[in-house]
Order: structure tokens, then sequence, then C-alpha cells
């Protein structure tokens, strides 16, 4: 930051101000207000610019609340060796000043009347400024022994000319340290100084405003993916924290291969972003694979319909031999009669039994072995319904393929589908012109589905091609999606299992094995799991013979 240059004022602007306000001071000063991004910090450059060029004794800024009151931001007062507000201030406790008093202009206060008019106001003797009310300044006056003299009060206009904030000077001083009025010239020249300030604060508020609507934006389209489908907008909303998390962990390790990793505000800001914004794509899935709960289920769970075919065979089975048993009745022979009441009893036992077999592997929890693989294709065959003297077999092909399905509730078309939600997530992503602060976006975004051998997806990248925080992001996905306690489709698992999956895939290089050992480390599962998931899924972890884990040295 360039120093202040603290050049004198009078009545006539004395020639050696002129020669300090040069263009390489204007340059210096301008470069000052405008690299300046924190708003706060901004406001207090401005005042101290501004009286530093006035020779200003005193100064205050303020800003304008949304409720339209004017916020005391900085005040200094060089005499009483005051300052309060600004970058290292003490905090401001005055009251606000109402712009408003019963829905009328408030014309009392002279900052207010410089906002509510949009008039600069020049007083060189307060104490004679009526109608203002000027009773603040004379009590503080009164306490401290100052004497507040002359004043300019100015507004900050944006560059739609609303007024975003109010600048006032006290006490401009001359060559010999006396209390002076502001001349006509030097409020042209602190005024044109105040319009870049102005200019710089509005440039802030744009850039802020900006950055709040894009994460908005971000948070916007998880809230549109929950009405689509609750569990998936929770992972939408959980990724991030779990992320970030992970990420501050990463941050401060101070040993092995991740010591030298470090994440700004703005970096963390960036990927918090990247991890609202890494699933947006399931806004185009269909929600009746995203939402797919059991192995049948389309609209309705078809487990249902299979039932009612069940239904109507066992009806059928019973009337077949329920007439075979009359006729050997008919013809007396209680022999057959027994033989037949026993084949039914079994083979209406072995219906419930292949029925039961269907209901519990539609339910997709446990992987499907080749045994019951063996009985599904048997039932697809064995049984057959008689509807309009048409046979057609209790399971269609579609059926069939659903029920095979090893683990989980889709089949490989619909994983393809489900895979294609990261080809969208890219297209979006590669439309929107991210500023340059927010480049990295996109990759960590897109990491989470990688892995590190190459044979992820969407773009197949290798560790070497992937930054840290995509990696991280990668587990960070995993270990949310095997914990959650939300999904349709399968119940919460335990902790030690969680890790121990993340573990076999870190052994199977699709994991990055340092970024786990931080995760296990620092024990960000366990924090995560206390506050997104439930407690009692934090059970005994064997860290000795946990797959993939290497303590960190």
């Amino acid at each position: 930051m360039v120093p202040l240059f603290i050049p004198k004022s009078s009545e006539n602007m004395p020639q050696h101000i002129k020669d300090k306000i040069n263009l390489h001071h204007f340059i210096d000063i301008s470069v000052r207000l405008t690299t300046e991004k924190d708003s706060s910090k901004l406001l207090d450059d401005i005042l101290q610019v501004i009286m530093s060029i006035a020779n200003s004794d005193a100064g205050t800024i303020y800003s304008i609340t949304d409720n339209k009151q004017l916020k005391f931001e900085t005040v200094i007062n060089e005499s009483l060796d005051l300052y309060l507000g600004g970058r290292l201030g003490k905090p401001v406790d005055f009251p606000n000043i109402d712009l408003f008093i019963d829905g009328k202009e408030n014309k009392t206060a002279i900052v207010a009347h410089a906002v509510n008019s949009g008039e600069v106001i020049n007083i060189p003797d307060v104490y004679a400024a009526l109608p203002f009310d000027m009773s603040a300044a004379r009590a503080m006056d009164a306490r401290t022994g100052y004497r507040t003299q002359s004043m300019l009060t100015i507004p900050l206009k944006d560059h739609a000319d609303d007024i975003i904030g109010v600048i006032q000077l006290i006490n401009v001083k001359d060559d010999e340290n006396n209390n002076i009025p502001f001349s006509e010239e030097l409020v042209t020249l602190i005024r044109s100084f105040a319009s870049l300030g102005a200019i710089s604060l509005t440039n802030s508020a744009l850039i802020k405003d900006m950055e709040e609507l894009f994460a908005t934006f971000a948070e916007a389209i998880a809230m549109a993916i929950d009405e689509k489908s609750p569990h998936t907008g929770g992972h939408c909303k959980r990724v991030p924290a779990l992320t970030l998390m992970l990420a501050d962990a990463v941050h401060l390790i101070d040993k092995g291969p991740l010591a030298t990793f470090k994440m700004s505000d703005a970096e963390r800001h960036e990927l918090d972003i990247a991890g609202w914004l890494h699933d947006c794509g399931k806004i185009a899935t269909p929600d009746h694979v995203m939402e797919k709960s059991t192995k049948l289920e389309t609209i309705f769970d078809r487990i249902k319909f299979i039932d009612a075919k069940f239904e109507i065979i066992s009806r059928d089975l019973k009337i077949a031999y329920q007439q075979k048993i009359i006729s050997a009745m008919k013809k007396n022979k209680p022999i057959e009669v027994l033989q037949f009441e026993r084949l039914l009893d079994t083979e209406l036992k072995q219906l419930a039994l292949d029925r039961a077999l269907l209901q519990r592997v539609n339910v997709g929890g446990e992987f499907l072995g080749e045994e019951e693989q063996a009985h599904i294709q048997r039932i697809s065959t064995q049984y057959q319904l008689k509807i309009n003297g048409e046979k057609i077999p209790l399971l269609s092909d579609n059926e069939v393929e659903n029920l095979m399905i090893r683990r989980g509730t889709l089949t490989q078309g619909e994983r393809d589908i489900m895979k294609r939600h990261m080809d969208i997530t890219k297209n979006i992503l590669d439309i929107l012109p991210f500023p340059k602060h927010l480049s990295n976006v996109s990759e960590y975004a897109l990491g989470h589905h990688e892995k590190l051998d190459g044979t992820g997806y969407p773009r197949g990248l290798t560790k070497e091609q992937m930054s840290v925080p995509a990696r991280l992001m990668a587990i960070a996905d995993i270990f949310e999606a095997l914990s959650a306690v939300d999904r349709p489709y399968k119940k919460a698992k335990p902790v030690s299992e969680c890790l121990h999956i993340l573990g076999s895939m870190v052994n199977q290089n699709h994991l990055d094995a340092d970024i786990f050992a931080v995760f296990i480390e620092s024990e960000v599962y366990k924090h995560y799991i206390n506050e997104y998931a439930k407690p009692e899924q934090l059970d005994e972890v064997d860290l000795d013979n946990l797959p993939g884990y290497s303590p960190i040295r």
C-alpha cells in the first residue's frame, strides 16, 4: 500500500498543494482505492486518503443500511487520537442515524440531509449552522474540549447516481495548523477523489453481489434437485460440507506428502462452490432411475404385479388339483385323493418359497450370488399363467434382468444413465463463464468420479492429472454415499464398513492413499457423522487391519 501524503490546504489552494496533487500521486491513490476488495477496508482507505488530501483533522465515513439508516463505518480524529471502526480501530458504538423520521426526511442531521438531497454541504462554522441539529457535536466538544468548526459533507454516488455512503470531514487546517473553511477549490478536488472512492466501493459491492449470486445459484441447483429427489438433494448439500472438513484437515497437516498443501480463503470458497455444483447434472437424471429404491421399481414397484401373478398361479393350481381330487373321489379312489392333496400342498409351499425369494432379492440390499440367480432363472421358466387362453411366463425378460442385478437396484443400462449425469454436469460447467478466481471449480467438481489409475469418468484422468482438491472430493463423495441415512434403496452403513470400502478402493489405486490417511487420523469422519448422520454408526474401527491405510510420517 502506498503511504499517505499530507498536503496542506488554504483558502486559495497554495502552490505546494498543487505540486503534491500531481499525476503520480493521483495514480498511486487510484491504485490504492481500486485494488482493495474488502468493502470495510475500502471505506477506511477512502476516508484516510481524502483526509490526507484535505489536511483535515477529523473525518467520518458512513454506509447506508437496508433499513434506510446511516451507519458509522470509520471515525477518525487526530487531535483526540481517536480511531474507531475501519481495519484497526475499536468498534464504533454510535447509534445509526435515521434518514427518515415518521415517514419524513430527516432534515436536522447534516449527513441525513446530504443523502436525501444529494447535495454537498460545506459549513464554515457548525455552531452557526441552523437549522441543523448540532447538539451531538456540541455535547462531544464539551466532554473532550474539542472545537468542531469547519465541516464538509459529501454524498458518495455510484454509477447509477444512487447514494451509497457519505464522507464527512471536520476542521481543515492551514499551514499554521489553524482551523479554516473548506475552499471551493479544495471541495472540487475532494469531490473528484470521493467519486473515485465511490466507484471503487461500487465495484467492490458489485463483485460481492456477484459472488453471492453465484453461490446462491449453486445452492439453488441443489434445492431444485432436492425437489426431484430429497436424498440426492441431501447429498448435494452434505458433500460440500464434508469436502471442506477434509480440505481443512489437509490444510492443517504438517507432515507427510501433503504438508505443503495450503488453501487460502479464496481457494476454500472456490472448493465450496465446486462441492455445491459437483452433481448439478442430476437435475436432468430421470426420476424413476434416481429414485429407484428396489430392483423392480419403475413408476411403481412391480413386485406387487408379480405378487398378483403368483396369486393367479396359486388359484389356477388349486383349481386344477381340485378337479383332479373331485374326479378321484367320484371314482372312489381315496389314495389318489390323498396323493393329489399332498402334491398340491408341496407345490403351494414351493410357490410361496419362490415368491418370498423374489420379494427378498427385489430389495437389492445384499450381493446376489449365483445360486439365487439360478433360482430366478428357474422361476422365470417354471411358472406360466393362462390369460385369455394364452400362456405367458410369470416373469418378463425385463423383470428377470432387474431381479438378476448382483448389487444395488440399477441395471447396467440404468447405471449408464446415472453416469451420464457427469457428462451433463460437464456440459453445464463448460458453458458457465467462470471468473479467474473460480477457474478451478470445473476441475474440482468433475473429479469426484475419477480414479487415480485413469479408469474413472468423465475424463479418465490419472492421479498426476488431478489436483489435491479434486482427489479429496472423491473421498468425500463416496463416504457420504456410503454413510447416508436417507437412501431409499439401502440402510446406512456403519463407519467401519464405510472405511473398509474406501480403503479397498485405495488399494485398487482408485482413491488417494495420503488423503485417506488424513481422513482417518484427523477423525474428520467422526465429526461428519456426529453432525450429518447418526452417532450410532460410529462403531469400532480396527486401524491395524484397515486396508489402504498407512500412518502419516
